[in-house]
């Protein structure tokens, strides 16, 4: 089959939908479609051919929902898609986060067009990564009207946890499947050589995200004055991400604990293994709006035992005490609190690690893909009137 990714991120620009989107492709290629993805951001060269990539528009940051979003601009966009589609001749566009993104909502409301007025159309599976903070809901109540029209463009419908599901479900009544995201277990599972200046004999506590409000960094950095409170171990936090806020950010470590925080910015794909390798603890107290969070699926490829925000998407995939520990992010004294029992415990940090380990299996790519895989089949046997054998 041709499909094409439509994705508002891609690489340089990291974060859930970019390594979802990236691994999707890969392992379409690895089965043998013909895949292109199809976005504002240039790839980084992480596409096996330059004919795989389409850039489309330009990428504008935007605040939103405590997020840094970007925002596609496309001269002349509905012509453009329109080439695109006529060009291309995709068996299957697969849109992700189609309504909360200007360019899924073009794809979608060129393909109704096609498919109204008769013309060959691909047909459609939409990705909903999204569990709704106060603006996303905002925008989904407020132009719920507008929404509905595209309720039946799609012929598939995912979503990456109950949460994403239970958050567009009102707008898109219906069936959903859903396929959580993946990780790669033997990029983030394998050995790798540690970051040489951190791998001292003092414990590492590592965050990995980008620098924005709803990741709880703000909470994070209050907490490490406190964690002294807690153990005699020596400690330093590791912050790997960046963002238009990192140095804000930065003016935030509190007086007394510069010499325990370092922000290292943006690091390669290849590193970023290292970094989880490196670290003894994973922590990421983010507040709200997290569907799922890969960051936790990565953290648990690579053995680490884990703190992490008690909020709805998270819950997911942590079960407290069990594969990780959830605190209040909102309470620095909590945070402080679980990493210090953690630093003094190594029973418990060894406990949490098995644990994380083993659940880490059931998010691998190697079994995601086929269940995507098997969407597209499902689809196109349908489309030629015959139904697959279970």
């Amino acid at each position: 089959m041709k499909i094409g990714i439509v994705s508002p991120y891609f690489y340089p620009w990291f974060g859930g939908i970019t390594e979802h989107v990236y691994y999707l492709y890969k392992g379409l290629k690895y089965l043998g479609h013909q895949v292109k993805i199809i976005t504002p951001f240039n790839g980084n060269n992480m596409v096996e051919e330059k004919s795989d990539l389409i850039t489309i528009g330009r990428p504008i940051p935007l605040i939103l929902n405590g997020s840094v979003v970007k925002i596609p601009l496309i001269p002349k966009r509905k012509k453009t898609i329109d080439e695109i589609l006529s060009r291309e001749r995709f068996d299957i566009v697969h849109l992700h986060q189609p309504l909360l993104c200007l360019l899924g909502l073009t794809f979608l409301d060129r393909i109704r067009f096609k498919r109204i007025h008769g013309l060959d159309c691909p047909r459609v599976v939409g990705t909903f990564h999204a569990c709704g903070g106060g603006s996303e809901r905002f925008v989904i109540n407020r132009f719920k009207f507008f929404f509905k029209k595209f309720q039946n463009e799609f012929s598939y419908r995912i979503a990456v946890s109950q949460a994403s599901r239970d958050f567009i479900h009102p707008v898109l009544p219906g069936d959903f499947a859903v396929i959580p995201n993946g990780v790669d277990l033997k990029r983030f599972s394998e050995e790798k050589q540690k970051i040489a200046r951190f791998d001292d004999g003092v414990f590492n506590i590592l965050f990995v995200g980008r620098l924005e409000p709803r990741k709880g960094l703000t909470n994070l950095l209050k907490s490490i004055p406190l964690i002294s409170n807690f153990t005699n171990h020596p400690f330093r936090l590791i912050v790997v991400g960046n963002g238009i806020l990192t140095n804000y950010y930065k003016s935030r470590i509190p007086k007394g604990a510069v010499d325990k925080v370092c922000f290292v910015g943006d690091i390669s794909f290849d590193d970023l293994p290292r970094y989880y390798k490196t670290a003894h603890i994973f922590c990421s107290p983010a507040t709200y709006g997290e569907s799922f969070g890969i960051v936790l699926i990565e953290a648990m490829a690579a053995g680490l035992p884990i703190i992490a925000g008690n909020n709805e998407g998270y819950r997911k995939v942590i079960t407290n005490n069990e594969n990780g520990v959830l605190i209040d992010p909102e309470q620095p004294y909590q945070i402080a609190e679980a990493i210090g029992q953690l630093l003094e415990s190594d029973e418990k940090r060894n406990n949490l690690s098995q644990r994380s380990l083993v659940d880490a299996e059931k998010y691998s790519w190697n079994r995601i893909i086929y269940d995507i895989d098997k969407v597209y089949q499902q689809i196109t046997f349908k489309n030629q009137g015959l139904k697959l054998i279970a």
